[in-house]
């Protein structure tokens, strides 16, 4: 009795495992659904030069979204975009709204616990900004009681800045439009904000009237920039990850970010 017992776990345990990566392919199967479907639904967050709502036609445009469409092209599938903000975005996705963070994510450890990271394929970096005419030169400077700091809520510098600032206040913005950061400050609902440093410098460089300027020439990050599937979808992942890696093999990837960035 006790070898056929042994016989009976021994055989469970073997159906169990031969049963176990099959489920796993076959939840790991956004790829297919994507070009059954014929439409990449891809998230997008406005920060220039990445992604980039035009007023006038009221559609995206940017680094990633140039990107996005060469990608459609090699599946032969049209594009969808959804808009989102930097606190929806992950839930976007893991909740089925969209299929991958088309606006490039900081990567992080807490996002990693959350989504699926591609291969990096830029890096930015958060950097201070102030007032044109603010006195202020250093963090010190600026991390004071009374003194107000703002970022985008959700975003990867609120994180930076709560952990920065000990005495300033960290006011969070809910409103993801290119350049809230700045316009804040401008305004004068701020002494200062963290930020994106291109995104933001391109949006001043746009937008001359805007007075602000850095705090100086020192970022508090450098961070690798990557796109961003839902968790455990490893087969897009990894398609995506090979395709980033002929971009910047044949120059594609150059091309399209040194349209927007010069």
């Amino acid at each position: 009795m006790q070898w056929r017992l042994l016989i009976a776990v021994v055989l469970g345990a073997v159906l169990i495992a031969a049963a176990a990566p099959a489920t796993r392919a076959a939840d790991d199967n956004l790829l297919q659904t994507i070009k059954d479907r014929g439409t990449l639904r891809v998230c997008d967050v406005g920060y220039a030069p990445w992604n980039v709502k035009n007023p006038g036609t009221d559609k995206w445009e940017g680094i990633n979204v140039d990107l996005i469409d060469k990608m459609a092209e090699i599946l032969k599938v049209k594009v969808e975009h959804v808009d989102a903000t930097w606190a929806t975005i992950i839930p976007s996705m893991n909740t089925g709204k969209c299929d991958f963070s088309g606006a490039g994510l900081y990567i992080s450890p807490p996002r990693a616990e959350l989504v699926t990271f591609t291969r990096p394929f830029a890096t930015d970096g958060i950097a201070l900004f102030v007032p044109a005419d603010s006195p202020a030169k250093t963090v010190a400077d600026l991390d004071k009681p009374g003194k107000t700091i703002v970022v985008r809520s959700g975003s990867f510098e609120e994180g930076v800045a709560k952990g920065l600032f000990k005495q300033a206040t960290v006011k969070t913005l809910t409103a993801d439009q290119s350049g809230i950061m700045p316009l804040e400050i401008a305004a004068g609902r701020a002494d200062g904000g963290a930020g994106g440093y291109y995104g933001n410098l391109a949006f001043l460089k746009a937008n001359a009237n805007v007075k602000v300027r850095l705090l100086n020439d020192e970022l508090l990050t450098k961070t690798s920039i990557a796109y961003a599937v839902p968790a455990r979808q490893y087969f897009l992942r990894d398609w995506l990850d090979t395709v980033i890696l002929s971009f910047d093999e044949n120059g594609t990837l150059k091309q399209v970010i040194d349209k927007w960035t010069k």
